[in-house]
């Protein structure tokens, strides 16, 4: 059918009834950006309309009867699952253009990819539309596929300034435009901590559930920013209810969950869920032999102790029920990711793991432990590394190789997938150590991956060319690409230039693609973009892609104060991260940590005169900014005075620390409410321009571990009134 009549438009979009319901919705939203771009209103059909109009076959030669008649002669392209064909035909008296793909989301992509053809470009915060234009058919004849196949966004994760704290109002739209930029699958971290999965062991009920750790945001009259936050007294996910009890909290934790993964569905995205297997709710600590609080934040969770055997039957208990409790609540997740602990804390019994792994798989004649050890002692730490990092890679290497034979006994020896409600879900090995990659393939099933964190930082992965230096990986691989750290924090930061090297690193080496790490997106929109755009194009350029993108969001007349503005905190970025700086991460010691009797340290100076240039040309941008929807420079604005008076707030703590120090109690007051005032001005600048829940998330935690505990000093400080 057809709003306003096929003769009003001379466009069909042909569609059966019976094809996948992915190519429907591909038709239907070829229709939109037709009524969009053109202002043609289109609508999808089945019928063949009248001589002279142009037409559009939706599908491939498997799902569409049209399709296959129009290729009937020539054939349809040979295309993997993932590959895309825009090709212009004749059909019955028409031309018409296929717009198709080796599977329905790939028909999806297609159609996308002529979108974007027609101007649009799509963003993480929504489309930017060019002006309306005359219709033109296209003609096209191409083929694509992409060169990086595993395309992955993670979300969920942890933290008030992350996607933890989005509901699905919040998540939809995200993977809406995911879903325009060809991404294929979103990674849900659910932390041992999180209401999402429930499970029983040896007559222990699992009973408590938290988010971020267990901080709480409460939200008052005299917060900063408090207009941002709505009619709320709390800062919390708002699909989850506030202060129930476990029972309700899980229920909408994991309604929440299966939310969240049929929707990526329904645009054509594989899910990945993460399950930890020895990280526990507190209320399971009694079922070992030997427990400790994890080195986490927070005191919500425990991890085996050092006297709990390789082969515990509580441990083994545990591991089992919440794999099997993980993938029955979501059995409609492609992969199961096993994450090495962060801070491996297990690793007394790494040599009889080792020897049973050897004694099942070989794996001294693939790489003996001592060289293991010897290549872990020896991994290269770049410029700023923290200190005893040295000493972490050979407890990492330890960590995994128990964690490795564990897993191993859960999943091969003990085949706890076997009577789950999806036996095959495949498993992907998170951040296992470099040093270990030989051995992977030999304890892997077919199908299984892994993901592969290389260094703390992007800039530091690609200094030391970690990802081409790595031993050979046996079986697929894709690198975990950080787009916002959580070290770095909240200050504003872009590590495009870091992620353009590790891609050229991932294709170079052979590695199968990337999966995204972030807590805040709006800094990253030209990041994205490339990300997207590299996947598919080669020769795609952080500059040529950075320059598209802002060109659309902001107008040409801004273009080139918005690329040098995201020079400067590219370059900033850089100094953080190899520096080691951790000045933003959102905790409660976020800002007092600080409180240090030193003299603020240079790069910190040319950290913050970096984004004094990056303000001044984000103003000079919103000057020229032609209005279209929200204004990039403006937020940009707010971001940059927000991360100048940070910085400034930690030199004037600095100098407090130092008049301490010094025996000058007045001064050290002086330049504490000093701190406090900048940080007023910062957090009031930023949520002038909050852009989404993570930006809210910020303004949440800025108040509760920045503001707040400053205040409180102050009020140490501050002379008895008596």
């Amino acid at each position: 059918m057809q709003v306003g009549g096929a003769g009003a438009t001379g466009v069909r979009v042909i569609v059966g009834e019976d094809q996948p319901e992915l190519e429907r919705f591909a038709a239907g939203e070829l229709c939109r950006y037709m009524k969009e771009c053109f202002g043609l209103a289109v609508e999808a059909d089945d019928e063949i309309g009248d001589p002279g109009e142009s037409l559009f076959l939706i599908g491939s030669a498997r799902t569409s009867r049209a399709v296959a008649a129009a290729v009937a002669d020539r054939g349809f392209p040979e295309l993997s699952e993932q590959g895309i064909v825009l090709r212009t035909v004749e059909y019955r008296g028409h031309k018409a253009l296929i717009v198709g793909g080796g599977s329905p989301r790939a028909t999806m992509w297609a159609v996308y990819e002529l979108v974007e053809r027609w101007g649009v470009r799509f963003l993480l915060h929504g489309d930017v539309l060019p002006e309306p234009t005359e219709f033109e058919f296209p003609a096209i004849d191409e083929v694509m596929e992409p060169n990086l196949t595993i395309r992955q966004w993670r979300t969920v994760n942890d933290f008030a300034c992350g996607p933890e704290s989005w509901g699905m109002e919040h998540h939809a739209p995200v993977i809406d435009q995911l879903a325009k930029l060809k991404f294929n699958r979103i990674y849900a971290i659910l932390w041992p901590f999180h209401p999402y999965v429930h499970y029983e062991v040896r007559g222990v009920t699992r009973s408590s559930a938290t988010l971020w750790f267990g901080d709480r945001y409460p939200i008052s009259d005299d917060t900063i920013g408090r207009d941002v936050f709505g009619d709320v007294d709390e800062f919390w996910n708002p699909d989850l209810p506030i202060n129930a009890g476990y029972e309700e909290l899980a229920a909408a934790g994991r309604t929440h969950i299966h939310n969240l993964l049929g929707y990526a569905k329904s645009r054509g995205m594989e899910c990945v869920v993460h399950v930890a297997t020895t990280e526990f709710p507190s209320e399971f600590g009694p079922l070992l032999p030997d427990f400790r609080k994890t080195s986490q934040l927070g005191d919500v969770t425990i991890v085996p102790g050092e006297s709990v055997g390789l082969d515990d039957p509580a441990l083994s208990d545990l591991g089992s029920a919440v794999i099997k409790a993980t993938v029955d609540t979501y059995p409609e997740a492609d992969y199961l990711s096993m994450m090495m602990q962060e801070h491996r804390q297990w690793v007394e019994e790494y040599e009889r793991a080792w020897h049973a792994l050897d004694e099942k798989y070989g794996v001294e004649e693939i790489c003996s432990l001592e060289s293991i050890l010897e290549l872990a002692a020896a991994r290269p730490m770049p410029l700023g590394s923290y200190s005893g990092a040295e000493a972490r890679a050979v407890q990492e290497v330890k960590g995994d190789i128990v964690n490795l034979y564990f897993l191993d006994r859960l999943l091969d020896d003990l085949k706890v997938l076997d009577d789950t409600a999806n036996p095959k879900i495949k498993v992907i090995w998170e951040s296992v150590a470099e040093e270990l990659f030989p051995i992977l393939g030999a304890i892997s099933k077919p199908g299984w991956q892994a993901h592969v964190s290389l260094d703390y930082f992007p800039s530091t992965t690609a200094i030391r060319d970690a990802i081409r230096n790595a031993p050979k990986l046996e079986i697929p691989a894709a690198s975990i690409f950080t787009l916002h750290d959580d070290n770095v924090g909240i200050l504003p930061q872009s590590t495009l230039g870091s992620l353009h090297d590790m891609t050229q690193q991932v294709r170079s080496t052979g590695w199968d693609g990337f999966s995204t790490r972030y807590w805040l997106i709006g800094d990253h929109e030209p990041t994205v973009a490339y990300l997207a755009r590299a996947g598919w194009d080669e020769s795609a350029t952080p500059d040529d892609v950075s320059r598209d993108i802002l060109r659309a969001a902001c107008g040409d007349a801004c273009v080139d104060d918005m690329f040098e503005l995201f020079q400067e905190v590219q370059n900033a970025t850089l100094i953080l991260e190899q520096n080691a700086f951790t000045l933003a991460f959102p905790a409660p010691n976020m800002i007092m940590k600080s409180w240090i009797p030193e003299r603020f340290p240079s790069e910190l100076e040319e950290v913050r005169e970096g984004y004094v240039r990056a303000l001044d040309l984000a103003r000079s941008a919103a000057r020229k900014s032609e209005s279209n929807g929200f204004s990039y420079p403006k937020y940009w604005t707010g971001r940059l005075e927000f991360g100048i008076e940070y910085l400034n707030a930690i030199e004037s703590l600095r100098n407090a620390a130092l008049a301490e120090d010094a025996g000058r109690p007045e001064d050290a007051l002086r330049h504490t409410q000093t701190a406090s005032e900048q940080m007023r001005v910062g957090i009031e600048a930023y949520a002038e321009i909050v852009w989404d829940q993570s930006d809210r998330g910020a303004i949440a935690v800025l108040n509760e571990h920045v503001y707040k505990p400053l205040q409180a000093k102050i009020a140490e400080l501050a002379p008895s009134s008596s």
